[in-house]
């Protein structure tokens, strides 16, 4: 399963990612904290994509995918059970808005549990 997704992930940035002129990516990852399970933190990457502006494209059982509606940018939150951890990926042409909002999606996730 985990093979798939990966498989289907990089096809999805590839296809995505031909339209844009240039591709930064940006990636960080949290412990779940008190998300205790995946479908809570897919719940919570979910919401945080709403409360961010960002557009629901798709989910899977673990990984949701979304989009900015103003910019080509593409973001992915993955909630790995086994290690219990939040990983969020982001594409788009600029660098520090990707890595801003990489940032800002963990954040929104895990609130008062975020790093300082």
């Amino acid at each position: 399963m985990r093979a798939t997704l990966g498989g289907a992930t990089v096809a999805a940035v590839v296809l995505w990612s031909t339209a844009a002129s240039a591709v930064s990516m940006s990636m960080n990852w949290l412990d779940f904290g008190t998300l205790g399970s995946v479908d809570a933190c897919i719940a919570a990457g979910e919401d945080a994509f709403e409360q961010l502006g960002l557009r629901l494209l798709s989910r899977t059982d673990s990984a949701a995918w979304a989009e900015s509606v103003r910019t080509d940018e593409l973001y992915t939150v993955y909630c790995i059970q086994d290690r219990q951890i939040i990983v969020v990926v982001g594409a788009g042409e600029d660098l520090d808005i990707i890595d801003g909002m990489v940032t800002r999606v963990l954040e929104t996730m895990v609130g008062d549990d975020a790093p300082k």
